[in-house]
């Protein structure tokens, strides 16, 4: 029984075990002295014996998927041959049919993919496969040949990254590489292409290059949030999104494309400019002030004289100012 239950519980046998043990303590003895790995129930009473009519042990019950009893009798009379012949005529089914459903459209979407040439796509795909679906006798079958046809296109796509090398377009070779290695993991053009992505990476002109693609990449998505709000009307948060733009980010294409956003807005709202430097200008006096107020309670005279000094000169002819001459003044008593 228990090379029975090795032999088939990967392909859906589900063996469940009846005691008739007069304890839970001569039960669990016989678990360990078998080394039965099924769930055993013990039938005190022999109430369940006796709905199975059981009249000798041991006494084994072969289930179908659907509950029909396809063969009864001693394990060593035949149980074998019987669950070899029960899984041909009646399969289980091991995967929800949900789920292999959208497995297999995920599959439909690889070929399709791959027809039409666009084998990076496909590749990306071939992460969204449920693992589970892959327990699925037809399923797995369908799945190891779209993969050999994943590694064919994957070897096509290894080919092209040597020349994005030689041409300095790293950023381009990284992504082709992770894609590789991400998808076809653990295949031979998998741990290539994870090679050569490791390989590359090492080299300094190849991490600029990503560094730069990523501040590239970072400054567009905050400019595309700044555009949005300019669409809908929101332009003091938009001029503050834009600025932080050309701060954060100089000397990418998204900080040229703000400042020239900037400076319409220059000149043709220069009251909302105005409006937006003076709340931005409040912000930073006030915390400027803050500060030097905590330094002042701290007893951190030397650093509280400084920030107050500071506030002066940064926000002159402001109440702020006044605030910070004041709090001097008080100081100096």
């Amino acid at each position: 029984m228990v090379q029975l239950n090795q032999k088939y519980a990967d392909k859906g046998l589900v063996m469940l075990g009846i005691s008739l043990d007069t304890s839970a303590g001569d039960m669990q003895q016989g678990i360990r002295q078998g080394n039965l790995s099924w769930p055993m129930h013990l039938d005190i009473g022999g109430q369940m014996s006796r709905a199975f009519g059981v009249d000798s042990i041991p006494r084994t019950f072969l289930l179908g998927p659907d509950g029909t009893l396809l063969w009864t009798g001693h394990p060593a009379a035949g149980l074998d041959a019987a669950i070899e012949k029960a899984f041909k005529e009646h399969p289980p089914q091991l995967v929800d049919p949900k789920l292999l459903e959208e497995a297999n459209g995920v599959l439909d979407q690889i070929d399709s993919k791959l027809k039409a040439g666009d084998a990076a796509a496909a590749i990306k795909l071939l992460g969204k496969v449920p693992a589970a679906a892959r327990k699925d006798a037809d399923f797995n079958t369908r799945d190891a040949d779209v993969q050999k046809k994943l590694e064919s296109a994957g070897d096509a796509m290894l080919a092209q990254v040597d020349p994005l090398i030689q041409k300095g377009d790293y950023v381009a070779a990284i992504a082709k590489l992770n894609d590789l290695s991400a998808a076809l993991t653990g295949t031979p053009v998998g741990v290539k292409a994870r090679q050569k992505l490791n390989e590359l990476k090492s080299r300094p002109e190849a991490k600029a290059a990503l560094l730069t693609a990523e501040k590239e990449s970072r400054a567009g998505d905050v400019l595309t949030s700044a555009q949005a709000l300019q669409s809908q009307k929101k332009d003091a948060q938009a001029y503050e999104r834009f600025e932080e733009v050309v701060k954060e980010f100089p000397d990418t294409d998204a900080a040229r494309t703000a400042s020239d956003s900037i400076k319409a807005y220059e000149h043709d709202k220069p009251e909302l400019v105005k409006k937006v430097s003076d709340s931005a200008a409040a912000g930073k006096a006030k915390a400027a002030l803050s500060m030097a107020d905590s330094y002042r309670k701290s007893q951190r005279t030397d650093l509280a004289r400084a920030k107050y000094q500071s506030v002066i000169k940064e926000f002159p002819g402001t109440p702020y100012a006044e605030t910070a001459k004041k709090a001097l003044e008080e100081m100096d008593k």
